[in-house]
């Protein structure tokens, strides 16, 4: 029978159940057919509820209380109206209670305590069917925590794909991923998704590059299936018709393919420990949070010892990344952790740009930066500067501590021209910035267009005289504007950032969308930022904001 609490096949004659402690003595056979857990899971489960008529004839009310009504308007039923479960023992609700409770208000929290509830689906991830060596790994959940399901939905719900799956009643991001596919010209073009496809395909994909005995690394797929014999059977099928042959072993309720040279090493690896109990990667991978709706890691010094172009200098350090979404944002970031020293402490806050700009990029600690990385950069640069009659020095003056440049609608910009242009740069030496600045652009009355003013240590230039001044004193900044603010959260400490304003764009180039007009015409703004968090290790993100 199937526990009516956590619906765990029990064994024939078991009191309890062993997972959850539900006591199954009182859960009758009759109601264990009723129960909508022990369906085939194809089926939609449905709950069937006594009217208020037929359940006042069998539950009295209690002396002087209301008659029962489910009206459609009005306080809620009284608690001796409403239909009683049988009382269940359940061992385990406090201390799950409490967990979620504790994960919650710690901030460990929303990933954790999801998935120890059953958020994300439950079941085994495919990380357990990874093998423990594996230098890299990306997996695919399309049916991740609740929130973000309805997140992306309703980010995504103006493109036609999007659409189209709503109006259907039964929105499967599958069906929309294999529309994507299978697309004309491909082998797969002739496969029908509804026949061939969802009747045997599971929600989580995972790709892997796992170390070969013979040196470089090779590819593991894992493929979350509900059949395993109708998924071996279309998989080994459709490995055929790519011309490159695949073996396809079933495992777990997952399908691996792997090149057969890899297969028997591979699995061996498998063997002696899955990624899922790798103590790095799983620490790595919780730092993220909410893993959305993919999730990746590499271990950049084991995967670089691997690369056939092994970089020159040691490589170390591992990263994270994940696409995760909001009802407004999409968030494509993740961590960089113990790379060494980068030199990246510093911040160019693009926030305190004019509210006009609606294209930015910035970072800091550019001339530190020249002054470390020239001896192995010398070799491109100085004929470079050679030429524009500059040093290593005047370009170390010249980004300096913080540079930003800004892009800004103008009367020439509306009517075809050039936006304008401008810079703010903060930097120790701003005299020796200005007069590089001068011999870059050129004279007055044969180069660029630029005038430039000097405030304290900071060095502002643009291409028209209104930029300028709103460069020196803006009016209004960046930072106040919200979809900036959603684009680039932590701007005023991010090390790199960038920021456009989708809206002017699309008016000066004229682009209408095509057929995701809808959907490209309601996004506000567009931001990536680094932020250092130490010696070696931060966080970075690329955001795409909306209406």
């Amino acid at each position: 029978m199937t526990c009516p609490t956590c619906h765990l096949e029990v064994a024939a004659g078991d009191d309890e159940c062993p997972r959850c402690g539900t006591l199954l003595a009182s859960w009758t056979g009759a109601q264990q057919e009723e129960s909508p857990w022990s369906r085939p899971s194809s089926d939609e489960p449905t709950l069937a509820f006594a009217s208020p008529a037929e359940y006042a004839a069998t539950h009295p009310a209690p002396p002087g209380a209301p008659a029962p009504g489910f009206a459609a308007a009005g306080p809620p039923p009284p608690a001796w109206a409403l239909p009683q479960q049988p009382v269940r023992k359940r061992r385990l609700a406090l201390p799950v209670l409490v967990l979620a409770l504790a994960l919650l208000v710690t901030g460990g929290g929303v990933a954790a305590a999801g998935y120890y509830l059953g958020w994300f689906g439950g079941g085994r991830g495919p990380a357990a069917l990874v093998p423990g060596t594996a230098v890299s790994y990306l997996q695919v959940d399309l049916d991740p925590s609740l929130v973000q399901k309805a997140s992306a939905w309703q980010f995504l719900r103006d493109l036609p794909q999007v659409k189209e799956a709503v109006a259907s009643g039964r929105p499967d991001p599958k069906a929309i991923a294999w529309k994507l596919l299978a697309v004309p010209g491909t082998p797969l073009e002739d496969v029908d998704y509804a026949r061939d496809v969802q009747p045997w395909l599971g929600d989580r994909f995972a790709v892997a590059a796992v170390p070969r005995q013979a040196g470089g690394a090779g590819g593991l797929f894992a493929v979350q299936v509900r059949d395993e014999a109708k998924a071996a059977a279309a998989l080994r099928d459709w490995a055929g018709r790519t011309g490159q042959a695949w073996d396809v072993t079933i495992r777990d309720g997952y399908a691996l393919l792997t090149e057969p040279a890899d297969t028997r090493a591979f699995l061996g690896q498998l063997d002696a420990g899955p990624l899922s109990s790798n103590a790095t990667f799983t620490a790595d991978l919780a730092t993220l949070g909410d893993p959305g709706v993919a999730a990746g890691w590499i271990d950049l010094a084991a995967a670089a010892r691997l690369a056939e172009d092994a970089p020159a200098g040691p490589v170390q350090g591992r990263a994270v990344v994940s696409l995760a979404f909001t009802a407004d944002t999409m968030t494509f970031g993740g961590r960089l952790i113990g790379l060494g020293d980068t030199g990246l402490t510093g911040a160019a806050d693009l926030g305190a740009l004019p509210a006009s700009t609606w294209a930015a990029l910035g970072f800091a600690d550019g001339g530190s930066a020249v002054e470390k990385l020239f001896p192995t950069m010398e070799a491109y640069l100085r004929d470079w500067l050679t030429g524009a009659g500059l040093d290593e020095a005047d370009l170390a003056a010249l980004l300096g501590r913080s540079f930003s440049v800004g892009l800004s609608s103008s009367d020439t910009a509306a009517e075809g021209g050039m936006p304008d242009v401008g810079l703010r740069i903060e930097t120790d030496d701003v005299a020796r910035a200005r007069a590089a600045l001068e011999e870059l652009v050129g004279p007055p009355e044969g180069g660029l267009p630029v005038t430039s003013r000097v405030e304290g240590d900071v060095l502002f230039a643009a291409t028209s005289a209104p930029y300028l001044g709103e460069l020196a004193s803006p009016p209004a900044t960046l930072g106040t504007d919200p979809a900036f603010v959603k684009a680039l959260p932590d701007h005023a400490r991010a090390s790199f950032s960038l920021f456009v304003n989708p809206v002017p764009v699309l008016r000066l180039t004229g682009w209408s969308g095509g057929e995701n007009a809808e959907f490209v015409g309601a996004l506000r703004g567009i931001g990536g930022e680094y932020v250092a968090e130490g010696p070696g290790s931060g966080s970075w993100a690329f955001r795409v904001v909306r209406d």
